[in-house]
């Protein structure tokens, strides 16, 4: 009975870890862009639960990049849609970065109440989005690193999985004439001809 009981206990843990199972995916705007074009990455976490805990307090990560093929431009702080859902009272956030050779360091600590942020704070949302400036051809790939992420009273959260991205970056394409201009210059240039060779006579 003592057995049965503890893998009972167990199964029950097993489960409950489980049902709060954290991701944080990298999401580009684009899968293919050019030399000169302008490309956004978002970073989203799921796996929180909607208007109950646990819920993100805080977060220290480490965006990671090709520097070769890209270059950072800004950070946009918070969800486009759903707002900084560190900031769900309008009391703002602590928000710090720092960049380095193909990496960013983002650090966000929310000012709400615990009891706000289980309540009120939905369960996935996007962190904060990237924006690049490609600067040559290749494939990129684009990571992050969970250093510390906390729940609303700081206590440790563990992401399960985090997932990268990969964009490819191609030269600037030139675009061919097309077939009716070409027909159009050659006319014009027979037409020429012809008025030239009118006035020699």
């Amino acid at each position: 009975m003592k057995k049965f009981f503890i893998g009972l206990c167990a199964l029950g843990l097993s489960l409950s870890l489980n049902a709060n199972a954290i991701s944080i995916d990298l999401v580009a705007n684009k899968s293919v862009v050019s030399v000169g074009d302008s490309l956004e990455v978002a970073v989203r976490i799921s796996g929180l639960n909607d208007a109950n805990a646990p819920s993100l307090g805080v977060y220290d990560v480490n965006f990671q990049f090709d520097n070769s093929l890209f270059t950072f431009d800004s950070i946009s702080w918070g969800d486009s849609a759903q707002g900084n859902q560190l900031d769900l009272s309008g009391f703002g956030s602590l928000q710090d970065s720092s960049s380095g050779s193909g990496w960013l360091n983002l650090f966000e600590l929310s000012f709400d109440d615990a009891l706000d942020l289980n309540v009120l704070q939905s369960g996935e949302f996007t962190l904060f989005s990237i924006l690049l400036n490609t600067v040559a051809a290749g494939t990129g790939n684009f990571s992050l690193v969970a250093n510390s992420l906390g729940d609303a009273y700081g206590d440790n959260l563990v992401a399960d999985q985090i997932n990268g991205t990969q964009v490819t970056a191609g030269a600037v394409s030139v675009p061919e004439p097309s077939s009716v201009l070409l027909l159009l210059v050659g006319i014009l240039a027979i037409g020429m001809l012809r008025v030239k060779s009118a006035q020699r006579r």
